[in-house]
């Protein structure tokens, strides 16, 4: 599936990514082809922290609270490509399979 057609496919889940990442307080910057929220823990990052979560992919936007390279770059990315593949469907179906 080219790039650009899962960006549409998962733009709602992108969409919640970007609220989401406003519920950091961080400016956001765009590498890897990702949005990133991975300055520094305040908002949703710090509360990530709390409940032992690093980050968190949401469509193409990441929020950590480190910053996003090396593995965990890796790992993120192959979230979003999850994503690319099942679209709006992606949440509820890690809802329901993969959280314990």
């Amino acid at each position: 599936m080219p790039v650009w057609l899962g960006f549409i496919w998962t733009s709602p889940n992108t969409l919640l990514g970007l609220l989401a990442g406003l519920l950091t307080f961080q400016r956001p910057s765009v590498r890897a082809g990702l949005i990133l929220f991975d300055r520094t823990p305040r908002g949703l990052t710090w509360l990530m922290l709390r409940a032992g979560r690093v980050a968190m992919t949401i469509g193409f936007v990441v929020v950590s609270a480190r910053r996003v390279e090396g593995s965990l770059l890796a790992h993120e990315r192959h979230h979003v490509r999850q994503y690319c593949v099942w679209g709006p469907l992606f949440i509820p179906l890690y809802l329901l399979f993969a959280i314990p």
